[in-house]
Order: structure tokens, then sequence, then C-alpha cells
């Protein structure tokens, strides 16, 4: 599809849109995309814009139902357990102990394994050899479970995301709490073009539900998105209702996604919980 057909499938999208935006929602979860559209946004694409936000779909205004919040349920580690973690990754030559966290260092990298979380931080040297350069966001997701696999850690997932900034690719392993993706602890890994792995975060977290929360409305999100600079244009092509840890829970938020005017990727949560 070529530049102007997008631009006209996303302005007839918007005008239909204008229609659905005044019917009654009744979906607690939705998920709302658009399509991606010319970079020069000022230019290509005709909608009204707010500080410098513009939404490729209807906006939905009506206050969510109530939703479950979390806490973290923690299970302290012991050195004994984290140095085991240490070793599925390298060959231990130093070791420290800081106030979080228990820090194993060698040749091939450093781990952090986290006192309170069952978190598990590796990062790389990068002294392994080039391979070839990578083709696909595919081949990154096969190298990134990979590697979790050949290490005996467990990786069960609903949905693979992969983020390429031309010179890395971040891969997270999405799972659901009641009904929405999880985005509070993913497991992720962090590869260079090459198909190096850079760093990875690995948990394995419990959670204890700890009551409920009303939702304010994706147009009430949509308001708090942080201020851009005079000269930046946003174009929003998603927003989805997910979990986020944030003040020490696990909370529902509203994710919005889409690309700024130089080509740059956008991705900003904001707060949905009403307390």
């Amino acid at each position: 599809m070529n530049k102007r057909t997008v631009i006209a499938v996303l302005l007839a999208f918007v005008g239909v849109g204008a229609l659905i935006f005044f019917l009654p929602q009744s979906y607690i979860i939705s998920d709302y995309s658009g399509t991606r559209t010319n970079l020069n946004l000022r230019s290509s694409y005709n909608q009204t814009e707010t500080n410098g936000y513009i939404v490729s779909f209807p906006l939905d205004t009506n206050p969510r139902g109530l939703i479950n919040c979390y806490m973290l349920r923690y299970r302290p580690n012991t050195y004994e357990t984290a140095r085991k973690y240490a070793e599925m990754f390298i060959e231990v030559e130093t070791f420290y102990e800081s106030d979080r966290a228990f820090v194993f260092s060698g040749v091939k990298g450093s781990v952090f394994v986290d006192k309170e979380i069952n978190k598990i931080h590796f990062e790389a040297t990068r002294t392994e050899e080039k391979g070839s350069l990578l083709e696909s966001d595919e081949d990154a997701i096969l190298i990134a479970a990979d590697f979790f696999e050949r290490r005996s850690l467990i990786l069960i997932y609903e949905e693979a995301q992969v983020y390429f900034d031309g010179y890395t690719y971040r891969v997270s392993f999405i799972n659901r709490i009641s009904n929405l993706k999880n985005y509070a602890f993913p497991n992720k890994i962090t590869l260079d073009n090459f198909g190096r792995v850079l760093t990875l975060d690995y948990f394995t977290v419990q959670y204890d539900r700890i009551g409920q929360a009303e939702i304010k409305s994706m147009k009430e999100a949509f308001n708090e998105l942080p201020d851009l600079e005079d000269d930046e244009t946003v174009l929003i092509l998603s927003a989805q209702l997910v979990y986020i840890f944030e003040d020490s829970i696990i909370q529902p938020a509203y994710y919005f996604q889409g690309y700024m005017s130089d080509d740059r990727v956008f991705e900003c949560f904001v707060k949905a919980a009403v307390f």
C-alpha cells in the first residue's frame, strides 16, 4: 500500500469513527488500533490536534467498570539460590552484595539477583562473535526464546512484542492477569542486530489480589499524556488497558503507542485507576 492510499484509508476511518464515537460503549476491556501513516504528520494528516497528539481512532469517553488490583508477593532470595541463577549464565569469578541484590561477574558478563523480588538481570560483555544480521522480528523472537529455554528458565507467554530501533531488538514476552495484558513484569531480552544477547530480565513473581478500582475513560487518560515540545507531533495508533507496576502495586493503565514525527516509536503508560 503506497503512502497516498494509507492516508486515504486513515481519513475514511476517522470519518466513520466520528459516528462510532457517540455510540454507547458496553465493553470493559477494549483494544483500539489504527494504521501506520506518513511520517510528516502535520502536512499529511488533517485531524484536530490536542497538544501535539493526533489520534487515528475514536477515544472511548465512558468510564470503565471495576478492575482488580494486586500486590506483589515477595519471596526473598538467598545467596545460594542467587548463585545457582548466576551460574546459568556465567562462570562466576567475582561476587559482591549490595543492599538490593547479589551481584556475580565473569568473563561473559554480570548477573544481578534481586533480594526481594524474584528477578534475574543479566548484562553481557558482548564477547560473542558476530553472526549474520537478523532479517526479521521473528528471528529475534526465536533467538530470545531459545536463550531462556537453554538455561531451563520457564517461558510461558501469550504474545511476544518486538521493538527495533535500527541497532537493537527489544523482545518482551507478555502474559495476562484478569484478562488484561501484564506489562508489570514481562520477561524480556535485548539483542543487537547480529542476534547477540545484550541484556535479559527474568521474573518468577506471584501476586495477591488486594481489591478493585474504578477505571477512568480512555479520553481522560489521553488528556493526561505528557506535554510535548513545541515542534513535536505524535500520531497515536493504538491504546489498550493493561497492568503496570506503579506505587508498589500492580494496577491498570492505558498503554498508548504510536510514532513521532521523526519516525521514533512513541510509548506511554497513563495510570487508569481512580482510588
